[in-house]
């Protein structure tokens, strides 16, 4: 992306479609044509509107793929007039191009779901995504955050996440307090980025900073997923199971499950997608295959759906659905996924386009990235295997007597994980199994001959 100007003093006399025909009504129905039209051709947005009233990058050539119906200047670079109509439209959509529909709908056409082709905060994988909300690019990744931000930070940040209408952050939690050390306004006022990193972190859920999920964590009342009276006042607002009942369960959170589950695991990573529907091919596996995997009242996937935490078979404690731990297999990704479609391609092998089937994001060297899920469940994705060596689970906390060789990496906590004995990345030798040493060697690793 070219940086030019950030201001909205843009003529617009050479954007290509300009035979936008002039119905009644619209942005411009107070107006006469001579207000705007004159002899230099079409007057600039910024004597009506202040360049301060928008958020949205224009005089950028775009660096993804814009739709024919979206008109640019004659140079390539993006106008006012890209998004929104200067004859007819809806108010209620800010008079956007098409026929309307929210904004979130409306900016996928262009940035993809969720804004995967340009998120902003992924900044260190380019500069020029700085321009989203940066008055200028940064002189090297190092400096992200020297660079003035373009405008207010909270209108900056709600313009595509909507969170002053949720009343976020009180819609986590009433009576937030904050740890020591975030940055704050001058007047001491909060801001999106005191609880959220914007260039973007791996250690946490939604980019929260580290040190204020430890802190949000800390404050929570030891492990709710117990058979305990008072464990139930954790997530539900009652603790007479009579009155935790459907459709709401007495949530906390206003009934939002995944506010509610979020609100402790903020650290962990690898969370499923979330707040999303089934897409039809796997809404139809699913009813095929009778399974009883739970969706909200919209039906979309909640934490719930893969998760069941035992209350209604009155035996609590969180599982995955459909695990069999005696035999390290799970059911539970093939009632939607097709197992053969992961098996036909290995992520194995030295090709970066497959790192998603088991990273969040495509790895850097030096810089660590999330798994998609725990490291047992993105192994069973494609291997179902008994426990082993020897029929043990080992999948866990060694034992203090056990020393485990430093050359051998643990999960968190210091859990031993598949790749612990088996590098993921290592030479494809189907004999070897990718062991980290040989079979033998492996196991001396760790139990020490005497």
């Amino acid at each position: 992306m070219i940086l030019r100007a950030l201001a909205l003093g843009l003529t617009l006399a050479t954007a290509a479609g300009s035979a936008d025909p002039p119905p009644p009504g619209g942005s411009h129905r107070d107006l006469a044509c001579g207000d705007c039209h004159g002899s230099g051709g079409i007057a600039d947005c910024v004597p009506c509107h202040a360049a301060s009233a928008n958020i949205h990058p224009v005089g950028v050539v775009p660096a993804i793929p814009v739709p024919g119906e979206f008109a640019l200047g004659a140079d390539g670079t993006l106008l006012c007039r890209t998004c929104h109509r200067l004859h007819g439209g809806v108010p209620e959509t800010r008079y956007l191009v098409g026929e309307g529909g929210d904004r979130a709908a409306f900016c996928v056409r262009c940035h993809g779901d969720a804004l995967a082709r340009t998120n902003p905060h992924l900044a260190r994988a380019g500069t020029t995504r700085c321009a989203y909300c940066h008055a200028s690019l940064p002189e090297s990744p190092d400096s992200l955050g020297a660079v003035k931000a373009r405008g207010d930070i909270v209108r900056l940040c709600d313009f595509c996440h909507g969170a002053v209408a949720k009343d976020h952050p009180r819609n986590i939690d009433q009576a937030l307090s904050l740890p020591k050390g975030l940055p704050l306004t001058p007047d001491g006022g909060w801001t999106c980025v005191t609880c959220h990193d914007p260039h973007g972190t791996t250690a946490t859920t939604h980019y929260v900073r580290l040190v204020f999920a430890k802190h949000f964590e800390r404050g929570r009342q030891g492990n709710p997923h117990v058979d305990s009276y008072f464990a139930c006042k954790a997530c539900h607002t009652s603790s007479v199971a009579s009155e935790i009942r459907a459709p709401d369960y007495r949530l906390r959170y206003k009934g939002d499950i995944g506010v509610l589950c979020v609100s402790c695991h903020l650290t962990e990573r690898g969370h499923h997608p979330t707040g999303v529907r089934l897409p039809p091919p796997m809404a139809e596996s699913v009813a095929a295959a009778g399974s009883d995997l739970p969706l909200d009242r919209e039906g979309r996937i909640t934490c719930y759906t893969c998760h069941d935490n035992g209350c209604t078979g009155g035996k609590p404690g969180m599982q995955v659905r459909y695990y069999d731990r005696t035999k390290l297999q799970s059911d539970l990704c093939w009632v939607c996924h097709r197992r053969d479609e992961f098996a036909r391609q290995s992520p194995h092998v030295d090709d970066d386009a497959r790192c998603g089937q088991c990273h969040e994001s495509r790895p850097v060297r030096g810089v660590s990235r999330g798994l998609v899920t725990v490291a047992t469940m993105v192994c069973l994705r494609c291997h179902a295997v008994k426990l082993h060596p020897s029929g043990a689970d080992h999948l866990r906390v060694p034992s203090p007597k056990i020393r485990v060789d430093e050359s051998l990496p643990l999960g968190p906590g210091g859990a031993v994980t598949c790749a612990t004995c088996h590098d993921p990345h290592g030479t494809p030798n189907p004999s070897s199994r990718r062991l980290r040493a040989g079979k033998a060697a492996i196991c001396e690793q760790c139990h020490w001959r005497k």
